[in-house]
């Protein structure tokens, strides 16, 4: 047997033992690879499938991956990659978009990207309690905007990174003129990112995104309805969207019946 068929049998024992509902939401090395090009939205089928690192990690090497979870650990938080606990736990579990951020910067440096401190992990939390959070990736020129509020759009803030709102994208600032730009987002449940793994994985597929450099400007759109409450449309749309793109015929959505109330 080469070392590929090795490599492969080994992927779908690891995948199969390791998650419950793998008969029904199957998330294979076609999946993995398929995953890394739709990027974050594919976060759950990752996180659920419970995949060990070293595998995702294969896997984006073998595509050409710009970025890989091994360089995540080793740039973007100074760690070896090898002997890593299963959960890739090294204390490094981000709890604010300002750590995200740093972890994000480190690898886009790494990279070679010369404005990397402009590049930001934001968040919309409104739908955190319901088991959900609005994740976007932004470029960011001004490093003080003057912006208004989100959830008060009468009051104008001057934001520093010192102010949790500043880590919320901003299209515009008070005065109209275009802000931040959207390299990447996903409605993400909250158990997909509550381990410094699963964050290694987001970190690692929006770092690949943002390398490609293609605005994403449907985010706008989804903000609009995420802050209004339409959350649920938000995620099944994206849900759909990325079962569509990998071929499974119902996503995680579905088959843990996210909405089922």
């Amino acid at each position: 047997m080469n070392a590929f068929l090795k490599y492969l049998c080994f992927a779908m024992l690891a995948t199969l033992t390791a998650c419950s509902w793998y008969v029904t939401v199957p998330f294979q090395i076609y999946h993995m690879s398929k995953g890394l090009e739709l990027g974050s939205p594919a976060l759950p089928y990752y996180a659920y499938s419970k995949t060990s690192l070293d595998v995702i990690n294969e896997t984006f090497k073998k595509a050409n991956a710009k970025v890989t979870l091994e360089d995540t650990y080793i740039y973007g938080y100074g760690k070896s990659f090898k002997g890593l606990p299963l959960d890739g736990d090294t204390g490094q579990k981000f709890e604010t978009m300002a750590a995200a951020s740093r972890y994000l910067q480190n690898i886009l440096k790494y990279k070679g990207v010369s404005d990397a401190k402009n590049y930001f992990m934001t968040s919309i939390d409104s739908a955190r309690s319901f088991g959900f959070t609005l994740i976007a990736a932004v470029y960011r020129p001004d490093e003080k905007p003057i912006v208004f509020d989100k959830f008060g759009a009468s009051h104008e803030h001057a934001l520093t990174c010192e102010d949790p709102p500043y880590y919320r994208p901003y299209r515009f600032d008070c005065k109209g003129n275009p802000l931040d730009i959207v390299y990447e987002w996903a409605a993400v449940p909250n158990d997909c990112f509550d381990k410094q793994g699963h964050q290694a994985i987001l970190l690692t597929l929006t770092a690949n995104k943002i390398l490609e450099k293609k605005p994403k400007n449907n985010y706008w759109e989804a903000e609009r309805k995420w802050i209004a409450g339409d959350y649920k449309s938000v995620v099944i749309d994206q849900d759909y969207m990325v079962c569509q793109e990998l071929g499974i015929e119902k996503g995680y959505t579905q088959q843990k019946n996210v909405f089922a109330n």
